[in-house]
């Protein structure tokens, strides 16, 4: 961020001598490792920071919000329209998501226990050594990962270069998450890549069906459709990748 800061503040062209640096502000944003919230209440629903669905990486819920509004405002338009009020109804809207839960891993990884002995370049090495990989990986992969959205794909893509590039620095990280820490975190990714299947197999036939064949139970029409959009939003399908920009040759034409 100091590095690129004048493309943000293009008043500035050199930090090191525009800027006179009387103090660093550090803030403090909650979040919350057993998110989604559930509801406490019945006809009370969170949403934002109140509901817990912002990751831990991103210091706040706006971007989270504004991802997840299409399908919140449908599903509160359900709720009111069968009167699904009920706080177990209500907790069908903010259900699981598995990518969501992964991150808390990323999280602790770049956090400091009080009383923790860490190297001084731990998290700046495991930072640089991963968006490093991610940038090179292209624009599919590192995208949604700035915007808040983890990917199997992307995920998996990264950490396995992360290996192969930097092979003894494994060993560092999986000591300083700890082992429970590490199993809980693999459980979240094997239900990513269980909500992908999900997703993209069984989504599209039981549309139909909940359409039709549950049109006259609305609740269960209801907890359905909340359970299929869990599946798209826990396994970060609702993010549209960029195109892939085809490659140009030195005489300007596409591969």
């Amino acid at each position: 961020y100091w590095k690129i800061l004048p493309e943000y503040q293009p008043s500035i062209s050199d930090p090191e001598t525009d800027l006179d640096v009387h103090r660093v502000l550090f803030a403090y944003f909650p979040t919350y490792k057993d998110s989604p919230l559930k509801p406490q209440w019945s006809r009370v629903l969170g949403v934002g920071d109140a509901s817990g669905i912002q990751s831990p990486l991103s210091f706040g819920g706006f971007g989270a919000l504004t991802r997840h509004l299409d399908r919140i405002t449908g599903a509160v338009s359900d709720a009111l329209e069968n009167s699904l009020l009920h706080k177990d109804d209500l907790a069908e809207i903010n259900a699981y998501t598995p990518n969501l839960s992964a991150t808390w891993m990323f999280q602790k990884a770049m956090s400091v226990g009080i009383g923790q002995s860490v190297d001084s370049k731990f998290i700046n090495r495991l930072l640089a050594n991963n968006f490093d990989i991610m940038d090179n990986m292209g624009p599919r992969t590192i995208k949604p990962f700035l915007q808040d959205v983890v990917r199997v794909d992307g995920l998996l893509g990264s950490l396995s270069r992360s290996f192969i590039s930097d092979p003894t620095f494994t060993p560092s990280i999986i000591a300083h998450v700890g082992i429970p820490r590490l199993v809980e975190w693999i459980g979240h990714v094997s239900m990513m890549i269980l909500y992908t299947v999900l997703h993209a197999a069984v989504s599209p036939v039981l549309e139909t069906v909940v359409e039709t064949v549950l049109d006259e139970d609305p609740r269960a029409q209801f907890q359905w459709k909340r359970r299929m959009e869990a599946w798209k939003f826990g396994s970060g399908s609702d993010y549209l990748l960029p195109a892939v920009e085809p490659a140009v040759d030195n005489d300007g034409k596409e591969s």
